[in-house]
C-alpha cells in the first residue's frame, strides 16, 4: 500500500519531509536507481542522443543498446527490495523489474518521443548509452570478499584486487546480478545497507551512436580479360602503386557502394575467384560487400536505393563489368555462400590450341571425358600463394567441337577449385589425365570463359528468402 512504500522511504531519511517523496528535485537522485530514471536524466541523454543521431543521415528505427547501467545500482535495487519487503506480508512471488529493463523502455520512449524516430530492438542502428556512478563505487568494496567467493570456480582465483574486481564487474552487469540474487536476505544485509544510503550526485552517461554492417549480395559479370577481380597494382619504381590492368570488379563496384552508404570500410567477399584473363559470364559469380561505419543508412528493404546504384555502376563499368541481383542480405548467407564454395559446379567454354590439325577421333575422345577423376598437383603457376599437394577433382562432361585450322572448342563441366588451363595442357605432367596426354599432342588454352556455376539458382532462392 502507499502507507507502506512512503514508511519504508522515509526510513532512508528521516529528516526529509513526507513532501519532499512526491516530486524528487531534479538534482537529487534517487536512492535506488541514482537518477538513472528520474525525468531530467532521461531528458539529457534523450536530447544526446538526438544530437549524435544528427551525425547520420539516418530515416529509420532506432535500436538502444543499454550497455551497462552503474553496477552499484544492482546492489541498491536489491537493498530496496529487502527494506520495503520486510514491510509487506505475504511478499510478492513476481520476480521485480530489473533497473536495466525499466531504463531501456523509459529510454526508448524518451529517444523516440525527442528524435521524431520509431524505436525497435532489431534496428541497425544502434544508440549505446553507458552510465556510470564512481560516488558509490566503495558500496562495492563491501561485496568483495562475497563476490570472491561466489566467483571462486569460474575464476580459479580467491584474492582479486578491488580495482581489478570493480573494472570486472562495470563490464559484467549480468554476472552482478546474478551474484546479488544468490545472496540471502540476510547474507546481502551483512555486506551492504538495507536500506542504501543517500547519495549527492546524479548518474553520469556516455552515449555512442553506431550502425551495424551492411551486407549487401549480388552477382557479378566480368566481359573484358583486362579487368582483374580485385585491384591489382604494383610500386612504379617505388612511387604511387599503378595499376597494371584497365580495372578491376571492386573498383567498378565497391566506390560506388562505400559513397552511397558514407561507410568507414568496405570489403569485397566474392564466392570464388577467375584469372585475370577469364571472362565471368552466363547468371554471375555471387559475392557480397560489407560496409562498416556507415552513417547513411535507408529506413526499410533499400530496393529502390540499390537499384538506382546498380544502374548507376552498371553504367559507368564501361562494358568492362556488370552487376545484377543487388540486395541486402544478412550473416547466415555470407556464411552460407562460403559453405557451398566447394559444391558448386561450374561450366567453362575453352578455345583450345593444338600444334597440329585436330581431328574428328580428338573430338570423340574428348566427349567421351564423362564423370571422370583427375589428380591435380599444385599448378606450377599459383605456387607463391599455394601450399604444395595433391587434389582430386572431377570433370562431369565435355562437349567438343572442330574449329577453323589448329583450333577446337569445348565446353568443361567440372567441381569447383578444378584448374581447366591445367587440365588442358597438363602443367608438365602435374595434372593426369590431361587433354594434352588423351590427345596425344600439344594443347593449351586460346581463350577460356565461365558460362555457369550451378549454384546460382540456389543462391538466389537464398537471397530471396532472407530478405
Amino acid at each position: 500500500s502507499e502507507e507502506v512504500i512512503v514508511e519504508a522511504l522515509r526510513g532512508l531519511d528521516s529528516t526529509i519531509p513526507f513532501e519532499s517523496f512526491s516530486a524528487v528535485n531534479s538534482s537529487s537522485p534517487c536512492v535506488c536507481c541514482l537518477g538513472m530514471l528520474q525525468d531530467s536524466t532521461m531528458k539529457t541523454v534523450a536530447e544526446t542522443c538526438a544530437e549524435r543521431v544528427k551525425e547520420f543521415e539516418y530515416d529509420g528505427v532506432v535500436r538502444l543498446n543499454l550497455s551497462a547501467p552503474p553496477v552499484c545500482s544492482i546492489v541498491r535495487q536489491r537493498a530496496m527490495e529487502i527494506h520495503v519487503l520486510e514491510m509487506v506480508k505475504p511478499k510478492s512471488e513476481e520476480d521485480p523489474v530489473k533497473l536495466r529493463t525499466g531504463a531501456k523502455y523509459s529510454l526508448g520512449h524518451a529517444i523516440e518521443t525527442t528524435i521524431g524516430a520509431s524505436y525497435d530492438q532489431q534496428s541497425d542502428f544502434f544508440s549505446n548509452v553507458h552510465f556510470r556512478h564512481e560516488e558509490s563505487m566503495p558500496e562495492i568494496e563491501k561485496l568483495v570478499n562475497t563476490q570472491n567467493q561466489f566467483h571462486r570456480n569460474k575464476r580459479r582465483k580467491t584474492n582479486i584486487p578491488f580495482e581489478t574486481f570493480a573494472s570486472w564487474m562495470d563490464r559484467d552487469v549480468s554476472t552482478v546480478e546474478k551474484a546479488v540474487r544468490a545472496l540471502s536476505d540476510e547474507a546481502f544485509r551483512a555486506q551492504s545497507d538495507a536500506p542504501p544510503i543517500r547519495c549527492k550526485s546524479m548518474v553520469k552517461f556516455d552515449v555512442l551512436c553506431s550502425v551495424s554492417d551492411i551486407l549487401l549480395s549480388g552477382r557479378y559479370l566480368k566481359f573484358s580479360r583486362r579487368v582483374s577481380q580485385s585491384p591489382w597494382k604494383v610500386d612504379d619504381d617505388g612511387e604511387e602503386k599503378k595499376s597494371k590492368l584497365d580495372s578491376s570488379v571492386e573498383d567498378i563496384l565497391v566506390p560506388k557502394l562505400k559513397k552511397e552508404f558514407l561507410a568507414e570500410h568496405a570489403t569485397f567477399i566474392p564466392g570464388g575467384r577467375e584469372d585475370v584473363d577469364v571472362r565471368m559470364l552466363g547468371t554471375g559469380r555471387p559475392f557480397v560487400v560489407k560496409l562498416s561505419g556507415a552513417k547513411k543508412v535507408p529506413s526499410r528493404a533499400t530496393e529502390e536505393v540499390l537499384e538506382k546504384l546498380e544502374v548507376e555502376i552498371n553504367r559507368d563499368g564501361r562494358d568492362l563489368a556488370k552487376v545484377v541481383g543487388l540486395a541486402r542480405t544478412d550473416k547466415q548467407h555470407l556464411e552460407w555462400m562460403r559453405l557451398v564454395e566447394s559444391q558448386k559446379r561450374k561450366t567453362y567454354a575453352c578455345v583450345i590450341r593444338l600444334n597440329r590439325q585436330p581431328s574428328t577421333d580428338d573430338v570423340q575422345k574428348l566427349n567421351a571425358l564423362t564423370e571422370i577423376k583427375i589428380i591435380q598437383k599444385t599448378p606450377v603457376r599459383v605456387f607463391h600463394r599455394r601450399s604444395p599437394g595433391n587434389r582430386e577433382k572431377v570433370v562431369h562432361r565435355v562437349c567438343a567441337k572442330l574449329l577453323k585450322g589448329h583450333y577446337m572448342v569445348a565446353e568443361i563441366e567440372a567441381e569447383a577449385g578444378t584448374y581447366i588451363k591445367e587440365l588442358v595442357h597438363g602443367d608438365f605432367g602435374r595434372t593426369k589425365p590431361s587433354f594434352q596426354s588423351i590427345l596425344d599432342c600439344k594443347a593449351d588454352v586460346a581463350q577460356l570463359d565461365v558460362i555457369s556455376i550451378d549454384v546460382v539458382k540456389d543462391l538466389s532462392e537464398k537471397i530471396r528468402q532472407t530478405n
